[in-house]
């Protein structure tokens, strides 16, 4: 079917972000929610797919991708054939592009866009702003003083947001590139870097370090790796590649004799970097990315290893988490660097949810998924009765799934599965949910959904009320951040913790990496105040519990060992935390 394009291919991310300008498109102009979702399902699976879709497509085969049929398979080819879709052009006719990006601020969506542009012609950004200083936004339905005032600030902080990936969409991909360099003949050894390695919530591009005594053969190899969509730079000992995702990738090789020195340089941060170095030469050494030189002597020392970098320094190996200049060189220099959590310290995860509310998979596909992973045990925290767009449940389906997840427990080997739920902390502060209903629960936490405008005193007032609630076991995702989509809603984290203390509550590390909150900074701070945290999933199918690495990381990064953490303790321990005997 169809003729290969005469010009480069075009990567699996500028393919799937045709199709996704489609399905924005029928939103705006209100189409059916199952075709928009079909150009989203096809989006998705490009942006997955490790080989070229221009390649498979050419070849007849695009139909073998998960959610692609025979109309998308049409629009790929004409697009690859012609470098447009008729029907985008003819959408674009009707609408700027550029609506599609007011459609996507947080609070707006397709309708919003849509009023606007048909009440004020506003069609990008700077109208948008105009309008708002001029008043005149408030001629468009549905729109108050207060409503404008916070898409101001929204805009503000758009504005002002960093060109960054979530590390969850980035880690497979940095993965894959890795796994595939370690079984090249020429390579000796691999190893991820910078950010990613150093696992922060968001990172800019992929670093990797490999060493080799053929750097030619090596960047020869890596260019033709399905992933690379083409070499944008290339040198005698590093390659700069964009990949099918768009994302770009820093390749750097040096001999195996150097791998360690390498590797500490580009894992940095540039911060503890500067600090390393000043240490370094205050004990008469000169440390580089491919050395460690002593000043007096002129000695010089290469290192296949961290450890050995680190250790010409008098120092212990310092985990990449940490390496932050934020006191990591004083605790490797006096032995006190802790004893990191985990993954494999985690013996539970108290919040998943089912299709008993926004969950994908039934209570017991669920289960036993954990229990594939090496879980003893296992929460359900399915939706309360007030995010109803979540089909949130309420006390008399609070206590159905309660007899069904008794009645799972009673036949299932192997993992403990527990009763809990999600509840909402209202606006008032109030909880959607009888004590009566949640004093039947084995473990209730509580999170904000709603209300994220609210100020300081407002928000906290909330959290305290939900703290003081005997009822209530966790704060679920304390700082309600959605990385590089919302920012935290008007937290006081110090008042947060200092609450969790004082009742016994324990505050949550969610691990979907949209989310990893707490943050590190706030898990830190809660360490030292004595505040007990549990690292959870958040899951919504069984894939979800592969998430728990990035919680691990988030915690990691926050110098959490696993005493600090509820669910890596068997699970009578955890149920005395349960018991806020504080109180």
């Amino acid at each position: 079917m169809g003729t290969p394009p005469t010009n480069a291919q075009p990567t699996n991310a500028a393919l799937a972000g045709v199709l996704e300008t489609i399905a924005d498109y029928l939103s705006l102009e209100g189409a059916s929610v199952y075709r928009i979702a079909a150009y989203q399902r096809a989006a998705e699976s490009f942006r997955e797919h490790p080989g070229s879709v221009a390649a498979l497509a050419t070849a007849g085969e695009l139909q073998r991708l998960p959610g692609v049929g025979e109309a998308i398979e049409t629009k790929v080819l004409e697009y690859l054939r012609t470098d447009s879709i008729e029907l985008l052009t003819q959408m674009r006719a009707r609408y700027p592009e550029s609506v599609l990006e007011l459609m996507h601020l947080p609070g707006v969506g397709p309708k919003t866009a849509r009023r606007m542009f048909d009440t004020l012609g506003v069609v990008d950004i700077d109208d948008l702003r105009l309008a708002i200083d001029t008043g005149d936004l408030l001629k468009v339905p549905g729109f108050g003083a207060k409503s404008i005032e916070r898409l101001a600030g929204i805009i503000v902080r758009q504005a002002a947001r960093p060109d960054r990936s979530l590390l969850g969409t980035v880690d497979p991909q940095a993965e894959d590139l890795l796994a595939r360099l370690r079984e090249l003949p020429e390579v000796t050894a691999a190893e991820s870097a910078g950010s990613l390695r150093r696992r922060r919530s968001t990172v800019r591009d992929i670093d990797l370090v490999a060493a080799s005594i053929d750097a030619e053969a090596l960047f020869d190899s890596f260019a033709a790796f399905g992933p690379v969509a083409r070499v944008e730079q290339r040198g005698p000992t590093k390659l700069v590649a964009r990949l099918q995702s768009d994302l770009m990738v820093d390749l750097r090789v040096v001999a195996p004799a150097s791998f360690g020195d390498l590797l500490q340089h580009s894992t940095g941060s540039a911060a503890h970097n500067v600090a390393l170095r000043a240490l370094a030469q205050r004990r008469g050494f000169k440390v580089s990315e491919y050395q460690v030189e002593h000043s007096a002597s002129g000695a010089i020392h290469t290192c296949t290893s961290e450890e050995e970098v680190y250790a010409l320094l008098g120092l212990a190996w310092i985990p990449p988490e940490l390496r932050e200049d934020r006191g990591e060189l004083q605790a490797a220099d006096e032995g006190t660097l802790p004893n990191l959590l985990r993954l494999r310290d985690l013996r539970g995860d108290l919040h998943v949810h089912s299709d008993w509310s926004d969950g994908r998979a039934t209570l017991e596909e669920m289960a036993l998924a954990a229990r594939e992973r090496g879980l003893e045990y296992l929460c359900f925290s399915d939706h309360s009765q007030s995010l109803g767009v979540a089909n949130g449940l309420t006390p008399d389906r609070v206590r159905a799934q309660t007899v069904a997840i008794r009645e799972l427990d009673s036949r299932l080997d192997g993992i403990t599965v527990l009763c809990g739920i999600e509840v909402d902390i209202l606006a008032d502060g109030s909880i959607d949910l009888p004590d009566d209903v949640l004093a039947e629960l084995d473990v209730v936490t509580a999170s904000i959904h709603s209300g994220f405008g609210q100020p300081q005193p407002q928000i906290q007032a909330r959290l305290d009320a939900a703290l003081e609630n005997p009822n209530v076991h966790v704060i679920g995702h304390p700082s309600g951040r959605l990385l590089t989509r919302r920012p935290p809603y008007a937290l006081d984290a110090e008042a947060l913790i200092e609450g969790a203390v004082r009742t016994g509550t324990i505050l949550e590390i969610n691990a979907a990496f949209h989310r990893l909150d707490l943050s590190a900074t706030h898990s830190r701070l809660a360490r030292a105040a004595g505040a007990l945290m549990a690292v959870s999933s958040d899951a919504h199918d069984p894939t979800g519990f592969d998430l728990l690495r990035y919680g691990v990381g988030e915690a990691r990064r926050g110098w959490l060992e696993p005493c600090h953490v509820v669910n890596t303790r068997p699970l009578l321990g955890l149920r005395e935390c349960l018991g806020r005997s504080s109180r």
